[in-house]
């Protein structure tokens, strides 16, 4: 059975969770949801808002506050985890629907 992916990119708080339940729930065949969020979320409390983990500053683009979020070692390992994991659970057949935050304000590639 050939796996269907969607991806749902969008910024924080835009209603990726609550279409991905909904698409849950329309859809004839199952589909599991894998939100990016759960994989930063494994690492320590201490590689947040760290070099070597997740970094983020609030600056003002157009006027507007704008987060970008800079990746270390650590936080650019765990997300090459994360697309590994995502394709073996495709590789065996799961249907998925891929939460992902939006990268516009993002140094390095998710």
């Amino acid at each position: 059975m050939k796996a269907r992916i969607i991806l749902l990119n969008g910024v924080g708080s835009a209603g990726k969770s609550s279409i991905a339940k909904a698409l849950q729930t329309i859809t004839a065949e199952p589909f599991l949801h894998v939100q990016m969020d759960t994989f930063i979320a494994m690492l320590p409390d201490a590689m947040q808002d760290h070099a070597d983990g997740f970094s983020y500053e609030t600056i003002q683009r157009d006027g507007k506050p704008s987060v970008v979020i800079r990746t270390g070692p650590v936080g650019a390992r765990t997300l090459r985890a994360m697309r590994h994991a995502i394709a073996a659970m495709a590789g065996h057949g799961n249907n998925l629907i891929v939460d992902r935050k939006g990268r516009a304000a993002e140094s390095a590639p998710i």
